[in-house]
């Protein structure tokens, strides 16, 4: 067994520590990297603390202490040092939204772990456990990292999300190497760093409200109208979007087509009654949204039964490659990649390594 990185338990609050700390690690060939946030109340996850461990050292940066973060973000930044994340997306996410960067180049130890035939999503406690043998404690997976002070179970929960990451990198690398699939986890991760997606676009949050699919195509422009303006006083006002308008709200407005803010204060009390404060503004927008005639185009994912039992047949000869090749069948090809395959539309499983591992055979299948 690989042994686990030092400890050297420490919160820095103060910028002297942290050109310490910074001086310390900037050399080193990898730093692991975690992130504490809360998004309870918030359109935006609030970042309460980020760990970084090298082979040598780890801490605790206590961002709502620190003035200055410019030493961190110089870390974050480094190209030529690997930054080792497991579960990557989330803390890209908040990172991306709290300093507009994007840490590269990444290391998934989770994405390595699938590659390498364990779950998709398989947890960072279960990866330490099964190949360090390391059983780690969960007793502050609730906690609320924005109260301070941080309490020393806070602290030391918190530095062994990074602490294993490192023996977890050499491992899973060698593991790459010894298989030739260090590419396949590079061009996984080159697209989780996709700058594009983490950037909002309110006129298109319209396709993500739940069950926009079974509304008819003449109504989605109001669908659109709703969902962007939801979006956009999200933001603008750092709440959640059910906070100003539920999913059901924007589908119940959209097929009640409420000509008054009365009607409009009707059709959203049949599901909430937390936006009806917004009833004369959404009434205003809505006024506005019936005079676009201009025709939205949703993709619509229905099969036919024709096509659902040529899912079922694909998915079987994944499940089959998956398990020849040693690789999780869901990063293969997922349900949701075969299926946009079938329809004839953008399928990842034509790209890069999927092409070659699974891409061809399933495409001559459709001939």
């Amino acid at each position: 067994m690989i042994a686990s990185i030092p400890s050297i338990p420490s919160v820095i609050t103060h910028c002297a520590e942290l050109d310490q700390f910074v001086e310390r690690v900037q050399d080193a060939e990898w730093i692991a990297v975690d992130t504490e946030f809360m998004r309870d109340s918030t359109y935006y996850a609030k970042l309460c603390l980020v760990q970084i461990a090298s082979a040598d050292c780890s801490a605790c940066i206590d961002v709502l202490k620190l003035d200055d973060h410019s030493r961190l973000l110089e870390l974050l930044q480094s190209p030529q040092q690997i930054k080792i994340f497991h579960s990557a997306r989330q803390d890209i996410e908040v990172l991306h939204s709290e300093y507009d960067l994007i840490p590269q180049p990444v290391f998934d130890s989770q994405i390595a772990a699938s590659i390498l035939g364990l779950d998709e999503q398989i947890s960072y406690a279960e990866l330490v456990s099964q190949i360090l043998d390391v059983h780690l404690a969960k007793t502050e997976s609730r906690t609320d990292w924005s109260r301070r002070p941080l309490t020393s179970a806070q602290i030391n929960y918190a530095l062994d999300d990074v602490r294993h990451l490192g023996p977890l990198y050499l491992h899973l690398k060698k593991q790459l190497e010894d298989n030739q699939r260090v590419h396949w986890l590079d061009e996984e991760c080159t697209g989780l760093c996709n700058k594009q997606q983490y950037v909002v676009a309110p006129e298109h949050a319209w396709q993500q409200v739940k069950g926009v699919g079974r509304l008819a195509p003449e109504i989605l422009p109001i669908t659109q109208a709703l969902a962007a303006w939801r979006e956009t006083t999200a933001i603008e006002k750092n709440l959640p979007r059910r906070w100003i308008l539920s999913d059901q709200s924007i589908l119940q407005l959209a097929e009640d087509k409420p000509r008054s803010e009365a009607h409009v204060t009707m059709s959203l009390r049949k599901d909430s009654s937390k936006s009806l404060r917004y009833s004369k503004v959404i009434s205003t927008l809505l006024e506005q949204a019936y005079k676009n005639t201009h025709p939205l185009h949703f993709v619509d994912r229905r099969l036919s039964r024709e096509q659902q039992d040529l899912v079922k047949r694909m998915m079987k000869v994944s499940r089959k490659r998956s398990e020849l090749i040693g690789t999780s069948a869901s990063l293969l090809a997922n349900r949701k990649s075969i299926v946009s395959l079938v329809l004839g539309l953008e399928s990842k499983i034509m790209q890069g390594w999927r092409r070659q591992e699974i891409g061809q055979d399933l495409m001559n299948m459709l001939n």
